[in-house]
């Protein structure tokens, strides 16, 4: 899944812009919710040092102990369960005073709290089952008999309204965030679609030059892409005129053979008939050969037919013709087709397809080539040509398809047919694979998807 996000430019930056974006936002969001909750704690622990201050005024000294008024300052106290609860215990632990508010509440101020210090935490009662903020706070108190006594005043608050005020705000944040979170990736996707629009002006550019359209790069690019056209289109300006050398080499070498070739066919009414049949076919195709290199040579791009050519009959002819060249060593061969197959083309190039393949199979058989033609409903074309000869190593299987390459050292040729075989059938969308056949040779499988 992570590999086919992160398959293009677009997706990789959008996937990390996401992460990013979603990182950023609950790390904003865990901050503030924090911050909140620290401030309303802070509220509450001013409110409730407040409440202190005012039973501290509210106190009535008695002689002995200290005592606090019927009527509390704060109306909250002297209601029952008001989640505002108050009391006051001496230095012994002795429960001196608590609210009307707290009645039914077991509620014990803490003892041995410095005085003048307030200590604020949560607490908890179990009987009701609730959850407080409190203070304490321990004082020194003197009486008419200047007889200092400690005491701490302890308040207590109910938690549950603070915490339903964070619920609240939580809800607000998440959807806040949210809400920003969508504008923000929108506002991405935009900026994406922006900055990669010189890539995609890049890739239009670059079919319009692999359909014909143009020849070289022409859309005006940003400074970090400037670079990397220049070069392109130098670099494809110097492969024209590479291919245009070969197509000049190729159109003189083909020229000369003209002559020659008209020669061989004057020279061959001299022999016998039998002779000068096979030869004069065998000069007929070179002329065919040499006529189809100088029609590719002057021709700048391939243009495909859609006239269907039957495969069949031109396997049966070439595999005729090269048993002939290839007489002493006897080879058997078959043509395997339940339809003739139809090959949507030149039929020059599926030729010269064919005859290399079969003129491999001829070298390397010993006594047997089999020809298969398939080609289902869908017109795709398979042709496949297998020989009992001594194969090809799995490792040279591809190796072999490049130029130059040859799997038999020993044999003559120049190992070229196999990659221009294979360039031939790439033109055409198709491809040239090599395997090992059941009979123990090579299986040379041409496909088009027609």
């Amino acid at each position: 899944m992570l590999k086919q996000l992160t398959g293009s430019l677009s997706s990789r930056l959008a996937f990390t812009s996401f992460i990013f974006l979603l990182l950023f936002l609950g790390l904003t969001g865990y901050v503030l919710d924090r911050a909140f909750k620290a401030s309303i704690e802070n509220a509450v622990y001013e409110r409730l040092r407040n409440h202190i201050y005012a039973l501290l005024s509210a106190v009535e000294d008695e002689g002995e102990q200290l005592a606090m008024p019927t009527v509390l300052p704060n109306p909250e106290f002297m209601r029952i369960n008001s989640g505002l609860y108050a009391a006051i215990s001496t230095q012994d632990n002795q429960l001196l005073w608590r609210s009307p508010s707290a009645e039914g509440l077991k509620l014990i101020p803490q003892t041995r709290l410095s005085t003048g210090r307030f200590s604020f935490s949560t607490s908890s009662e179990t009987e009701k089952k609730m959850d407080l903020y409190s203070l304490h706070y321990g004082i020194i108190w003197e009486n008419e008999k200047n007889r200092a006594q400690s005491y701490t005043f302890a308040i207590w608050q109910d938690k549950q309204p603070i915490i339903a005020e964070l619920h609240g705000f939580r809800t607000t944040l998440r959807l806040w965030l949210g809400g920003i979170g969508l504008l923000l990736l929108g506002i991405q996707a935009s900026i994406l679609h922006w900055g990669l629009a010189p890539l995609r002006g890049l890739a239009n550019d670059l079919k319009k030059m692999e359909e014909g359209k143009q020849d070289h790069l022409t859309g005006a690019y940003p400074a970090e892409l400037q670079h990397i056209t220049t070069n392109l289109n130098l670099l494809l300006s110097n492969e024209r005129r590479q291919r245009q050398r070969y197509r000049n080499t190729l159109a003189d070498l083909a020229h000369s053979l003209k002559t020659p070739l008209a020669v061989m066919r004057c020279l061959t009414e001299k022999l016998p008939a039998s002779s000068a049949s096979t030869i004069d076919e065998q000069l007929e195709r070179m002329d065919q050969i040499v006529t189809y290199q100088l029609q590719r040579a002057s021709t700048p791009h391939t243009r495909f037919t859609t006239q269907a050519v039957p495969v069949k009959p031109i396997l049966e002819k070439l595999l005729r013709n090269l048993s002939k060249v290839y007489h002493a060593k006897s080879v058997h061969y078959e043509i395997l087709a339940d339809t003739q197959g139809d090959f949507y083309g030149d039929e020059r190039d599926l030729m010269e397809m064919l005859g290399n393949i079969l003129d491999n199979a001829f070298k390397a058989s010993r006594k047997v080539i089999k020809a298969t033609v398939e080609q289902p409903a869908n017109k795709s074309l398979l042709i496949r040509i297998e020989d009992d000869g001594p194969g090809i190593a799995r490792e040279a299987q591809d190796n072999i398809l490049q130029r130059g390459v040859r799997a038999d050292s020993t044999s003559s040729g120049q190992g070229i047919g196999l990659a221009v075989t294979r360039d031939i059938a790439l033109s055409y969308k198709g491809e040239l694979q090599i395997k090992t056949s059941p009979m123990g040779g090579a299986c040379f499988i041409l496909r088009f998807a027609n």
